[in-house]
C-alpha cells in the first residue's frame, strides 16, 4: 500500500516540492553566507531602480505636447551653432 502512495505521489508532483525546497534552501543560504555578494546584488538591483525611475520622471515624455520638435531642426540647432565673437583688444583685466 506504502509504495502504491509513494508512486503516486511521485507522479503527482512530488518533484515540484523537492524543487521548492532545494530553492528555499539555497535562498537560505545566499541570505545568511557571505555577505559580498549579497550586497553587490543588492547595489546593481537598487542602481537599476534607480536609473529606470530617472528615466520614467525625467526622459519619457515631452512636458507639454507642444515642445516636440522634428529630429532634423534639432540636428541643424545643435550641429551648426554660430562661432563666438570675442572682442579684440578689450582684455579681462581693465
Amino acid at each position: 500500500m506504502r509504495a502504491v502512495q509513494d508512486a503516486a505521489t511521485a507522479r503527482a508532483g512530488a518533484r515540484p516540492r523537492y524543487r521548492c525546497r532545494v530553492f528555499a534552501a539555497s535562498l537560505g543560504r545566499w541570505a545568511r553566507g557571505p555577505t559580498f555578494g549579497r550586497d553587490v546584488t543588492f547595489v546593481v538591483v537598487l542602481k537599476v531602480v534607480l536609473l529606470i525611475a530617472l528615466k520614467l520622471a525625467f526622459f519619457d515624455h515631452p512636458r507639454a505636447s507642444d515642445m516636440s520638435m522634428p529630429p532634423a531642426d534639432v540636428a541643424k540647432a545643435l550641429l551648426s551653432s554660430p562661432a563666438s565673437r570675442v572682442p579684440q583688444g578689450a582684455g579681462h583685466a581693465q
